[in-house]
């Protein structure tokens, strides 16, 4: 999984770029100007990788990963500039994380002058949107050129879908509200559209705020935002949980409770992160290590063995499959064999939640 971390100047992305990836990247380092991306990889917290390696006995344990690129701020008015370095960087994401700043600070005034996340959602969503249109306009005008010279469904196919684009961009909906049949979806694959993305809502707080973390959409007034397709709301007190992070497993354990916390900021966002894209973890074990992987919600058996290595979906054969629970009560595939509760299945199962696999396969 591929997320981009975005939003306005100074809201606190690249200290939660850092909480997430237990990086120290300046949080001034942008200088004012536009800079590289920071990109930075992020495990995902999940027990049952540690209850199965003490099962188990692997010589190594494995989590699944989050991928994690900070971009600069975009401002208000940004759309009018040339966007292609930024698009770059979000082209193959699979998700946004939009920042959206709560906290005070007397050093780092708002450039709005106040705080109010749910002007400042609004603001960059529209900015989005007028990057979209953007890109959508000059697409059109080229269609139409090509369309003059040449009968093609594929490119009739694309302008009708760009036309519905333009129709709901001047009408300032976001992309991601627009259904596409498989079709539709593979035609504009290759366009970099921001607001098409889902996205995750992350309000940064103060850090006298942790109280305000369950309460968020109300205390803000977001119940529209958060009724929308495609879009989730959490939050974190990025600048104290980014300390916390830092520190060793014991001593955040006890500030994390102090301050009332019963996750850490990087579980939470994760917890969002899948919920958002329909994610689920099945796991691989044996001599070498016993490792997460995280996959869609609805892949087959033959895919899954394709987020290990393709040659494992190309020359897949069967899986051998149990569920955790029984594993972990049990102590070996040997063991869950005997008794009767690991099966054997074929290219089209469907890999369900904790899931534990061994993939046969030739190649």
């Amino acid at each position: 999984m591929r997320v981009g971390i975005v939003g306005l100047p100074q809201v606190g992305k690249t200290t939660i770029f850092n909480l997430l990836t237990e990086g120290n990247t300046g949080t001034s380092s942008w200088g004012g100007g536009r800079g590289e991306a920071h990109v930075g990889i992020a495990r995902v917290p999940d027990p049952h990788v540690d209850e199965l390696a003490s099962v188990i006995k692997p010589e190594k344990k494995a989590y699944a990963t989050v991928e994690y690129i900070d971009l600069p701020g975009l401002a208000a008015g940004d759309h009018a500039r040339d966007m292609s370095g930024y698009l770059a960087g979000l082209k193959n994401v699979d998700a946004l994380m939009h920042v959206v700043r709560a906290f005070e600070n007397e050093s780092a005034p708002h450039p709005a002058g106040s705080i109010d996340p749910k002007r400042d959602v609004d603001v960059f969503e529209l900015e989005m949107m007028l990057s979209d249109l953007a890109v959508v306009d000059k697409r059109l005008e080229r269609l139409s050129k090509d369309l003059k010279k040449v009968k093609s469904s594929e490119l009739e196919l694309e302008n009708s879908v760009l036309v519905r684009f333009k129709a709901a961009l001047e009408n300032e909906q976001p992309l991601r509200e627009i259904e596409l049949t498989a079709e539709e979806e593979k035609r504009i694959k290759g366009f970099t559209f921001l607001s098409a993305k889902p996205v995750l809502v992350v309000l940064n707080l103060g850090d006298q705020d942790a109280a305000k973390i369950s309460r968020v959409v109300s205390e803000y007034g977001l119940e529209p935002l958060q009724s929308r397709r495609k879009v989730a709301i959490t939050a974190v007190c990025g600048r104290i949980e980014a300390e916390i992070a830092a520190l060793p497993e014991a001593d955040a354990r006890l500030f994390m409770e102090d301050l009332g916390l019963p996750a850490s900021g990087l579980a939470r966002i994760i917890h969002e992160s899948y919920a958002l894209l329909g994610l689920i973890s099945f796991y691989t074990c044996g001599d070498p290590e016993v490792r997460a992987w995280a996959i869609p919600n609805g892949t087959n058996a033959q895919q899954a063995a394709g987020a290990i290595h393709t040659d494992f979906e190309k020359g897949f054969i069967k899986a051998e499959v149990v569920a955790l629970a029984d594993l972990l009560q049990l102590g070996s595939f040997q063991a869950a064999k005997a008794k009767g509760v690991l099966r054997l299945e074929g290219k089209d199962y469907i890999v369900k939640p904790d899931d534990v696999i061994l993939f046969r396969f030739n190649v």
